[in-house]
């Protein structure tokens, strides 16, 4: 169930420390009657500050506008598809690339940007000004003065007003997703999500910061990864936009910029998904538990935080426990040291239980990545904690039998080459106040 929290509770502790099935090739009904039927909830907690009730918007099945053809599904299977209550197709003819490095994500990105012809839709939880942004401006200026619509959405209690208006200087229109009671600081947009042209779509853990791309890292070296989709399966990612932009308002345009898709020539499925803390759904979850449960060979996880519940502890052990090879990944240098206390709890039990947990030693690893068994893997920015699970706007991709995801694979058994294994010799106990801390975080969703 989504969890809502007041944000006094959080300064104080601060002080401390079913969509529908179409045959091929239907189109469905109008964007316009779509949107009619599509559920809208007003905060019950407080009306902004005109008074005016703030509304978020709610996918309540698949937008008519979007459809799964079902000779798809049948091809694909539908284990995914129905975890996320048939709310988000998969997609064939698209091609996955993968980046295992924000370095590499951010060359990738610029490309693409630099070949914008008519959209540019970002939608990022930071975006801080430096080097990296710097590069992605030089750019989006050239576009905008082409004729590109350029538009931007960032997470309103990472970046400020005066943020935004200086984007908008820049001709970018921009703006900030804020949590329509204005007060808690949860239910953050955490995606990290751009569209270009309706034809190409990034996702993964990289925001638009210098630390993303290790220009100025306070963490030791900073590891990321993200993956790039060209075909059909672009078309979630665009109306994913277009369901943050104007909380909804503008769904209706949506149809327009959907039919730029392009399908290509490639292997395997992919479903783009999100995730939104009013909708009722723990899609990104219930994924990771199924990728968990359903593993034979081999589990590979980077996870940069580790607030899980018993029922993830206890699928991530029990996959060990059968003779799971089961390994995962957590930073050498934490963030932030009350997440890294949150996860010192569950070291002992999955150590115990056969799991091999590593320390990547160089710094921190931000990668949100699961693959497993040769044939499945998701990629996205859903973080293995409550935050995420509960609290946030997310979004990932689930691949199956995509060619890149021996990418992925080769990319974690790399990365094990500079990562020190933990074993039970090498967990430190964490002290009674510590505990206490742990606990008294863990409890409220890791927020801080």
């Amino acid at each position: 169930m989504k969890m809502r929290l007041a944000s006094f509770v959080i300064a104080a502790l601060m002080l401390c420390g079913c969509g529908h099935v179409s045959d091929a090739g239907s189109k469905g009904t109008s964007a316009v009657e779509s949107l009619s039927s599509a559920a809208e909830i007003t905060s019950d907690v407080r009306s902004d500050e005109s008074s005016q009730a703030v509304k978020a918007y709610i996918r309540p099945d698949m937008p008519m506008y979007l459809s799964q053809q079902q000779e798809v599904l049948e091809r694909a299977g539908d284990r995914f598809y129905l975890l996320t209550n048939c709310r988000y197709p998969v997609y064939e003819n698209t091609e996955v690339s993968y980046f295992p490095t924000g370095e590499r994500f951010y060359e990738a990105l610029l490309e693409e940007l630099s070949k914008a012809e008519e959209t540019i839709f970002l939608e990022y939880f930071i975006v801080r000004n430096g080097e990296m942004l710097d590069g992605i401006l030089d750019i989006l200026t050239e576009k905008i003065a082409a004729g590109v619509d350029v538009r931007l959405i960032c997470d309103g209690f990472q970046q400020n007003d005066a943020f935004c208006e200086e984007m908008k200087s820049y001709g970018i229109d921009c703006r900030l997703y804020r949590e329509p009671d204005r007060v808690s600081i949860n239910e953050r947009d955490h995606r990290k999500l751009a569209v270009i042209d309706g034809k190409v779509a990034f996702m993964g853990g990289a925001n638009l910061a210098d630390e993303y791309i290790n220009v100025d890292s306070p963490y030791g070296r900073w590891k990321d990864a993200a993956i790039l989709m060209r075909g059909d399966a672009v078309r979630s990612c665009t109306e994913l936009f277009f369901e943050q932009w104007e909380s909804g308002a503008e769904l209706e345009n949506c149809p327009e910029y959907l039919e730029r898709s392009e399908p290509a020539v490639a292997e395997g499925f992919v479903m783009p998904y999100g995730e939104s803390p009013y909708d009722g759904e723990d899609a990104a979850r219930e994924i990771y538990l199924e990728i968990i449960d359903s593993a034979e060979d081999y589990l590979y996880i980077t996870a940069p935080y580790l607030n899980i519940d018993d029922e993830v502890e206890d699928a991530i052990c029990s996959a060990a426990e059968r003779g799971v090879d089961v390994i995962v990944i957590v930073p050498g240098v934490p963030d932030k040291l009350y997440m890294e206390l949150i996860a010192r709890t569950h070291y002992e039990r999955m150590v115990g239980a056969g799991v091999k947990l590593y320390r990547f030693k160089p710094g921190f690893i931000h990668s949100k990545v699961f693959v497993s068994d040769d044939h499945v893997a998701t990629v996205g920015s859903v973080n293995l904690n409550s935050r995420s699970f509960y609290c946030d706007f997310e979004c990932g991709a689930v691949l199956t039998n995509v060619p890149c995801i021996a990418d992925i694979k080769a990319d974690i058994l790399d990365t094990l080459w500079e990562c020190e294994l933990i074993t039970e010799d090498k967990i430190i106990p964490l002290t009674a106040g510590e505990e206490v801390r742990a606990a008294m975080m863990a409890n409220l969703n890791g927020m801080m």
